[in-house]
């Protein structure tokens, strides 16, 4: 495994450093949707802009994050991102709990074990998504153990307006509009979406409904601004299929009556002040409630949970100077409040648990070339509702260090401490008493560009002890006794060989695994050897463009499979191709994904107990085409 690392990682960098007279551009990391200085961290930051997202042969936010090196999207029935799993530097199981997704800098990931909700995120809204690999515990706080996804949404609206109209195989039919604008100091944008599918499996329709809005004003030192998005789902169940069943029939199920629903909005003002001084004040707030439904018709089991979330996010920033050094900090106070109650056939609960953390960044601009950032976060939490309060809390740390060279080509070094607490499910009375997960994390690399050309080089590792986990032995959540080690490099090129074709390269290698105990030298199941992702964007005509995509992933552990008794699931490779072609306001998309028509498995389960593994299929090859109109 460490030659295959070792050799991953020289054909990476030597692809890479074929860019390396490129000229550096600086990226901003912004905790709302403003540019902000204080987010310029050193660190191996990613960023999707506009351009990057509309040339992708993607429907959701799911299939885009998917192309990125390091970044892994699981999905379990491959309709629409549904009950996706995003998963930085290498967690499997536990990723969602792991990898901290924000929108506009502020939380979307849950407090149970359930998937973010992302489908109803229209990508015509997003200005950009930055991806912090191993970083932002101090800034974003609890959960950014493998690193941070932030959503931003643009900050100002040009008048523009859409109409689409969609369909593809498995009777998949849907629809979306948006309309943007601006007058004065006032911009907006709303937009609606809707799809209506019978799924690539039995039982595995969805029917999806979503509505984003996003009001902003700027005048005069003062910008206020609010978004809103609802989201209604209906999705089948199919569940499994065994070994056996995968070969000969993978699109059946065994669970013909299964399903959930899920209803959810949030609401998310903001105002932002500028002071005196180079200061400004920033007051945010939201409001978001998840309801989830499910009926396990073939377990005999049902359920409903609804979470109603409250926050309130004041932070203060400013710029001043010492000397040659120019300092530029964040203080913060975030407050969060949770109402859980589920009501299931296995027991009812009724939660409340309240979050309180403040925090302190500072970025320091030493030379034109040099930059130092450090933070520091104190995090407390109160779980009520079940006897004794269940107090956990928990402090982080990170810094980093970034140096530019004459000419195009930086070097960063950054180190953070992340803490985890458990989540309401993790915290359920069936469970052990369960400790705060913490871990150390170090990433360094080399970045450079020019133009529209970037490229970016990180490596990282990882040590994680009190890892929270499922343990399917004793079918309860826990702590690991020893500590997990993830170590890895990742790739992320995109670069234009002419004036008509883009090329994008982003690729991974790494190791994951326990150290000591029971499962001592263990690969942790879930998390690919490698990783792969070719995409390049071809104008042919001045007319017609052409995106083809080529995904790799490699071998992984079965989840469940703690003893690595079981074989590997086997290695993927999928091709996906899009031709759009446009007549004045008017386009047309046509795609065939999964090209080769190969079976697929994105997750599969082992059991100890039965010796037998459960796979979840997700589509051969399939079609899609949209016809559109934007003016």
């Amino acid at each position: 495994m460490h030659s295959r690392i070792f050799l991953a990682v020289g054909l990476i960098a030597t692809s890479g450093l074929t860019l390396a007279n490129n000229e550096i551009k600086a990226v901003k990391v912004s905790g709302a949707s403003h540019p902000s200085l204080a987010g310029e961290l050193p660190t191996g930051t990613l960023t999707l802009g506009r351009e990057t997202l509309a040339s992708m042969p993607a429907s959701n936010l799911t299939e885009v994050l998917d192309t990125v090196g390091g970044l892994q999207a699981s999905q379990l029935y491959g309709t629409n991102g549904s009950e996706a799993s995003l998963d930085l530097l290498g967690f499997g199981a536990g990723a969602n709990q792991n990898t901290l997704i924000l929108l506009n800098g502020r939380r979307l990931s849950n407090i149970d074990l359930a998937s973010p909700f992302l489908s109803g995120i229209p990508l015509a809204a997003i200005e950009r998504i930055e991806i912090l690999p191993g970083a932002g515990a101090a800034l974003y706080g609890n959960g950014a153990v493998g690193g941070v996804i932030n959503i931003v949404t643009r900050r100002r609206y040009d008048n523009s307006a859409g109409l689409e109209v969609n369909g593809g195989s498995y009777g998949s039919l849907g629809g979306s509009g948006y309309a943007t604008g601006h007058q004065g100091s006032l911009s907006g944008a709303v937009a609606m979406s809707t799809l209506d599918s019978d799924g690539y499996r039995d039982n595995n329709e969805v029917r999806n409904h979503s509505a984003f809005a996003d009001v902003r004003y700027q005048q005069d030192g003062i910008e206020a601004y609010f978004t809103a998005n609802g989201e209604k789902q209906e999705l089948g169940l199919p569940g499994g299929r065994s070994e056996a069943q995968f070969r000969n029939n993978p699109q059946g199920t065994d669970t013909p009556f299964d399903d959930a629903e899920q209803d959810n909005y949030w609401l998310m003002p903001g105002l932002r002040i500028a002071l005196r001084g180079n200061t400004a004040l920033t007051l945010e707030a939201s409001k978001r409630r998840q309801e989830q439904t499910f009926a396990f018709v073939s377990s005999g089991s049902f359920g409903e949970t609804v979470v109603e979330s409250y926050s309130v996010t004041p932070k203060l920033e400013g710029q001043h100077t010492t000397g040659s050094a120019v300092h530029n900090w964040t203080l913060g106070l975030d407050l969060h409040e949770y109402d859980y109650d589920s009501r299931t056939s296995f027991g009812n609960r009724e939660l409340e648990q309240s979050q309180r953390a403040w925090y302190l960044h500072n970025l320091v601009s030493l030379t034109p070339k040099l930059s130092l950032s450090a933070g520091a976060r104190k995090l407390e939490s109160t779980l009520s509702g079940e006897g004794a309060d269940k107090e956990q809390d928990g402090e982080m740390y990170e810094g980093g260090i970034r140096y530019t060279f004459t000419g195009n080509l930086a070097l960063f070094a950054g180190a953070q401490r992340s803490v985890r607490i458990a989540n309401v499910d993790e915290l359920s009375p069936f469970n052990p008493p369960i400790d705060p997960q913490t871990g150390k994390g170090y990433t360094a690399g080399a970045s450079w560009s020019q133009g529209r050309q970037h490229s970016t080089l990180t490596f990282w590792r990882a040590e994680i002890d009190n890892e929270i986990l499922f343990d399917p032995v004793s079918f309860t959540n826990r702590n690991l006794e020893d500590r997990t080690v993830h170590k890895g490099v990742s790739i992320n090129s995109r670069w234009r060989l002419d004036k008509d074709l883009m090329l994008t390269i982003n690729a991974s290698a790494q190791q994951v695994r326990f150290d000591g105990g029971p499962f001592d030298r263990n690969d942790v199941p879930l998390v690919p050897e490698q990783t792969l992702q070719l995409i390049a964007d071809w104008q042919a005509l001045s007319w017609l463009s052409t995106q083809i995509s080529h995904r790799y992933v490699g071998d992984r552990r079965y989840d469940g499979d703690l003893d690595n008794r079981f074989r590997k699931l086997d290695h993927y490779r999928t091709t996906d191709l899009q031709l759009t072609a446009r007549y004045q306001a008017f386009y047309l998309k046509a795609g065939v994904y999964n090209l080769e028509d190969h079976q697929v498995v994105d997750y599969g389960n082992f059991s100890n107990t039965t010796n037998t593994a459960t796979l979840y299929p997700l589509p051969e090859r399939h079609y899609r085409a949209a016809f559109g109109v934007e003016f």
